[in-house]
């Protein structure tokens, strides 16, 4: 008899323990974060089709238009399309805008793109959202989206030389990385 209440025991503190346990504190590859602004690019005289800019380097760059770091966020690549990150609040306190500003630096097509003295051209984009923290779980913790402030969600600083046309918000609210957010006409 005392070994079946023994038993029992044994089958109902293992049947407490497991039912009781969370899952492994990993946070998973597939569990979605804090998503990049999606920018695509777009031909200026035919709106509809997309347009590669050649060469394209980004910057991210702090209050006092310096980048933030000497490794550029995009390096020289040719591309129809570009994530870039989004700060966020320090202090975590949703409801606030914020601003992040890039240099898009357009270099010169030629075969030695590593020659400092070739001509490029930098235009300076301002994109101001308001974040919105979400928590996701324990594991993965929060993460942010991204509300682009309506009308002037992304502007462009004005320059002699622009080599950016007009651009144009197609979605409010960076929530995943599945669309772009933002076309640029060039």
């Amino acid at each position: 008899m005392k070994r079946i209440i023994s038993l029992c025991s044994c089958i109902a503190l293992i049947a407490i323990i497991t039912w009781s346990c969370e899952r492994d504190d990993i946070c998973a590859e597939a569990t979605p974060t804090t998503p990049h602004l999606i920018i695509r690019f777009y031909d200026v005289n035919i709106p509809e089709n997309l347009k590669q800019v050649r060469q394209l380097e980004v910057d991210g760059l702090n209050d006092m238009n310096v980048p933030n770091s000497e490794t550029p966020i995009v390096t020289r690549t040719t591309t129809d399309s570009i994530n870039l990150p989004l700060r966020f609040q320090e202090d975590g306190i949703d409801g606030e805008g914020t601003t992040t500003r890039f240099q898009l630096i357009k270099n010169a097509d030629f075969a030695d793109n590593s020659d400092e003295t070739n001509d490029h051209n930098i235009d300076i984009i301002t994109i101001k959202y308001t974040p919105e923290f979400i928590y996701v779980s324990r594991a993965c913790g929060y993460k942010s989206i991204f509300n682009l402030d309506d009308p002037d969600g992304i502007t462009r600083a004005l320059d002699a030389d622009p080599w950016i046309t007009s651009f144009d918000i197609i979605n409010q609210t960076v929530e995943n990385e599945n669309a772009a957010q933002i076309i640029i006409y060039h």
